[in-house]
């Protein structure tokens, strides 16, 4: 599924028809009326303008490239595929001084696979060895490319449910101390998002009931052992609830940040008479430290 970003809330880059003319005050891109964007917030390449047709500079026709793509496929298309399409559509298709095209017109997967013998520009987006370190990245004025760089880098300890820089901002405030996930209620609507938590929702809405934060769930759920002695939980439900330990490290931005875990295990000659009591001493039963 692809992650949700701010351009993807924005329609305004979104149009049915684009066209080039070449002038003698430059190069002109429309998009519907109004001059096309050069998407350098997205991939900065050229910041120089646009190109096409077989004498483009590979800079100018990537631009170009990556200013068609991303109103049609979103950023993480755009910055994925942006040389494949500058010269497989950019300068093979848009031969012409004037060109007019709409969405419809590149839609075709041929534009962004490589096709032998042809030369390529290289795609010029950060990757994850190149990013910088979290802590020392401005997120408010990095490039798109740079943010799916950084979130790429970070994503065995980044949340991934919903928008991609927020998250990236949100795993920043966890390591500042500003912000505490242990401290979050449970919510089914969180459980929902975890990665790897695919539940019922009668096993869901146990949890909701019987842990008061998700710092008391995630020590549970990371540490803990014998999560099938929680009544309304399976043994399906506890090999789930064990495999989604990955996407609770997300959650609280590293293992680090998940609270030490109590252990408050009994006996069965501890186990108290009445249905009520038993009922919750099998969710301490649940809480032992280690796996099985």
């Amino acid at each position: 599924m692809l992650a949700k970003t701010d351009y993807s809330r924005k329609t305004k880059w979104k149009h049915k028809t684009y066209r080039g003319e070449r002038g003698v005050g430059g190069n002109f891109v429309y998009a519907g009326d109004d001059l096309l964007d050069k998407h350098l917030f997205v991939h900065r390449v050229a910041p120089g303008g646009f190109d096409w047709g077989p004498d483009a500079s590979d800079e100018k026709a990537c631009q170009l490239a990556i200013a068609l793509l991303a109103p049609l496929r979103g950023v993480d298309h755009a910055v994925e595929h942006y040389y494949l399409f500058a010269e497989n559509f950019v300068r093979r298709e848009l031969t012409e001084d004037t060109w007019e095209i709409k969405s419809q017109d590149y839609r075709s997967k041929e534009y962004v696979k490589a096709i032998d013998g042809r030369d390529y520009p290289g795609n010029t987006a950060s990757s994850p060895r190149d990013a910088p370190d979290l802590e020392d990245t401005d997120l408010e004025s990095i490039t798109y490319a740079e943010e799916i760089a950084l979130a790429k880098k970070y994503e065995e300890v980044l949340w991934q449910s919903g928008n991609r820089r927020e998250n990236l901002q949100r795993l920043n405030a966890i390591w500042n101390g500003e912000e505490d996930p242990a401290s979050d209620a449970v919510a089914s609507g969180t459980l929902y998002r975890i990665q790897g938590l695919d539940i019922p929702t009668n096993a869901r809405g146990t949890l909701v009931n019987q842990f008061d934060s998700m710092g008391e769930l995630a020590a549970w759920v990371y540490y803990g052992r014998n999560h099938s002695q929680l009544t309304g939980i399976s043994d399906a439900s506890a090999k789930k609830i064990r495999n989604a330990r990955a996407g609770f490290v997300q959650y609280f931005g590293g293992e680090t940040f998940i609270p030490e875990h109590d252990s408050r295990e009994m006996s069965l000659s501890e186990m108290p008479k009445s249905r009520g009591d038993t009922a919750q001493q099998t969710f301490r039963g649940a809480l032992g430290g280690g796996d099985e």
